[in-house]
C-alpha cells in the first residue's frame, strides 16, 4: 500500500516537482540557535536541540523518536504540523539518567509527515528516529549541528526508484538554498533548484525524478545562501525505504556494518573538491581486516559507486579512505540476480554474530522479501558513543562496534532504558575487527552507552519481514 501511495505521489508531483508546506503562525515555539561547526556532530555536554527531518505518523506509518542521556534531563518534543497556520504540537517528559526513552510520535500528533525538534536541557545526550509500517523500516540519527553546505550521495531515479529530498527549516527565519546535482552524466544544473526558498518553521519535499529522470546514480550538495536547513535523502522502491541525513566532507569514513538481511551493499561517494580523488576501501570482519580490498578513482563531477558484496561474506564493516575530502554513504539493496534463487524465493541467510561472552553463533535470517537500507558514515572514531535504538517484535536488532586500529580495545556497553541494568564486564574487540551485540526484543531498552579504552565506531541494524535499517551511532564529544 505504501509503495502504491508513493508512486501515485510521484505522478502527482511530476507536474510541479515539489510539495511546499506553509509555515505555522508566528507564535510557534522558539527552537533555539543551532551550532554550525561540526556537520552531523556528536552529543555535547550542554543543552542541545536535535532536528529530525523525516518523521511521520498516520494510518499506515508509525514513528519513534529515541532519546538517550547521561544525566537526568527534561525532553521537549515539537512536531511541526502539515496544515498551514496550525501551531506545532509540543510534548514534554523527564528522562532519568543515565537512561533512554522511545517517544511514539503518533501518540502526540498523527497527521502524516511532521518533522521533529527535540530539545534537551542538559547533556551529553543524543537522538535518533525510526519510521515503520508492515512492509518497511527506515531510521537514522537526528542532527545537532547545522552547516552551510551538506553532502548527500546515494540517490537514484532509475526506473522503479524514487528519490526525494527533504529540506527542513525549523528556524524562524526563511532560508534560501542552492541544490547542485551530480550523476553519471556529470554536474546536472537545474535552474528551478538554484535559489530555492524554504519558509521558516516549515519543510519542503522535492521529488527529484521530474528534474533529473533516469539517473542511475545521483548525489547532491545543498548550500544555504540565506538561513539554514537540515536536509535528508529518502530513497524508496517497491521493496522498501531508506532515509539518511546529509553530512560534511571528510577524508576517512567508517561504516561499522554495511549490510543485513541478505541485502547487497554499495558505498557511494562524491568529491568535495575540483580534482579527481583516489578512494580506497578496507573491509573489517569479525575475523580481521582485508586492507586495500578495492580502489577506484572518481572525478570531481561524477559520483562513485563501490560494490562490496564480492569482497567478503557478511557481516562486515568498511573503512573508506580518500586522497581528498569526500561525502560518503552506504546503500544496501535487494540483489538483482541471485544465483541461489529457486522458484522466485530467496533461501534464508545465516548471519554470524559474535555475542557478549565471545562465542560465535549462527542466527537464521528470515527469507528476504523486502528491503532497502542506507546510512551515513562516521568521520571520526571516538572512545565514547551513544546508540539510540529501537526494537520490533518480528525483527533482529544488533549493535555493531568497529575497531579499525592495530591494537585490541576493551569496551564496556551499558543498556539504557526503562529497566535497571547492572553493568557487565568489559569485552575485547580485537584489532581490525567488528563485534556484534544482539539486542533483546521487548525488554525496555532504547539505547546503549559505549565506553572504550581506544578509538572505535558504532552503529546498529534492524531487519526482518518489514525490511532493513542501518543506523549510525553518535559520538560523545
Amino acid at each position: 500500500m505504501r509503495r502504491v501511495l508513493l508512486l501515485l505521489l510521484a505522478g502527482l508531483l511530476g507536474a510541479v516537482g515539489l510539495m511546499q508546506v506553509a509555515p505555522p503562525p508566528a507564535g510557534a515555539p522558539d527552537f533555539g540557535s543551532p551550532t554550525t561547526d561540526d556537520p552531523g556532530g556528536g552529543a555535547v555536554a550542554s543543552p542541545s536541540a536535535w532536528y529530525c527531518p523525516w518523521v511521520e505518523a498516520g494510518d499506515i506509518v508509525d514513528s519513534d523518536v529515541i532519546v538517550v542521556s547521561e544525566p537526568t534531563v527534561d525532553v521537549g518534543l515539537t512536531l511541526l504540523h502539515p496544515i498551514s497556520n496550525e501551531v506545532p504540537e509540543f510534548f514534554e517528559t523527564e528522562l532519568v539518567g543515565p537512561g533512554a526513552v522511545a517517544i511514539s510520535t503518533g501518540g502526540v500528533l498523527r497527521v502524516g509527515e511532521s518533522p521533529a525538534v527535540v530539545e534537551i536541557s542538559n547533556g551529553p545526550a543524543a537522538v535518533a528516529s525510526m519510521q515503520y509500517a508492515d512492509k518497511f523500516i527506515s531510521a537514522d540519527q537526528c542532527i545537532v549541528s547545522v552547516p552551510k553546505i551538506w553532502y548527500l550521495p546515494g540517490g537514484s531515479t532509475r526506473t522503479g526508484t524514487i528519490t526525494q529530498l527533504r529540506l527542513f527549516n525549523p528556524f524562524a527565519d526563511d532560508a534560501e538554498v542552492t541544490i547542485t546535482a551530480y550523476s553519471e552524466f556529470g554536474i546536472d544544473l537545474v535552474a528551478e533548484l538554484d535559489g530555492f526558498d524554504v519558509a521558516g518553521r516549515s519543510w519542503t519535499t522535492i521529488d527529484l525524478e521530474p528534474y533529473l529522470p533516469f539517473r542511475d546514480e545521483l548525489a547532491l550538495t545543498v548550500t544555504a545562501t540565506r538561513g539554514l536547513v537540515i536536509p535528508a535523502l529518502v530513497r524508496s522502491d517497491e521493496r522498501g525505504e531508506a532515509m539518511w541525513p546529509g553530512t560534511g566532507p571528510a577524508e576517512t569514513w567508517d561504516f561499522p556494518i554495511v549490510t543485513a538481511g541478505g541485502l547487497e551493499p554499495f558505498i557511494t561517494v562524491m568529491s568535495a573538491g575540483d580534482d579527481d580523488i583516489v578512494v580506497t576501501v578496507d573491509i573489517i570482519t569479525p575475523e580481521g581486516a582485508i586492507r586495500n580490498a578495492r580502489e577506484i578513482t572518481i572525478e570531481s563531477s561524477v559520483p562513485g559507486v563501490i560494490p562490496l558484496a564480492d569482497l567478503a561474506a557478511p557481516p562486515f564493516g568498511v573503512r573508506v579512505r580518500a586522497s581528498s575530502p569526500i561525502g560518503a554513504s552506504v546503500i544496501a539493496v535487494v540483489p538483482t540476480a541471485d544465483p541461489d534463487e529457486v522458484d522466485g524465493e530467496v533461501p534464508p541467510v545465516d548471519e554470524t554474530t559474535t555475542t557478549l561472552d565471545g562465542t560465535t553463533t549462527s542466527v537464521p535470517d528470515v527469507a528476504f522479501v523486502t528491503g532497502l537500507a542506507g546510512t551515513v558514515g562516521l568521520a571520526r572514531p571516538a572512545s565514547e558513543w551513544f546508540v539510540p535504538l529501537d526494537t520490533l517484535p518480528d525483527a533482529e536488532t544488533t549493535m555493531w562496534i568497529l575497531n579499525a586500529g592495530l591494537e585490541p580495545v576493551s569496551v564496556v556497553y551499558e543498556p539504557l532504558g526503562e529497566l535497571e541494568y547492572v553493568l557487565g564486564e568489559p569485552v575485547v574487540v580485537a584489532a581490525e575487527s567488528i563485534l556484534g551485540v544482539p539486542v533483546e526484543v521487548g525488554i525496555g531498552y532504547f539505547g546503549y552507552r559505549v565506553v572504550a579504552d581506544g578509538p572505535v565506531t558504532v552503529a546498529w541494524t534492524i531487519h526482518g519481514q518489514r525490511g532493513v535499517a542501518l543506523v549510525a551511532g553518535i559520538a560523545v564529544q
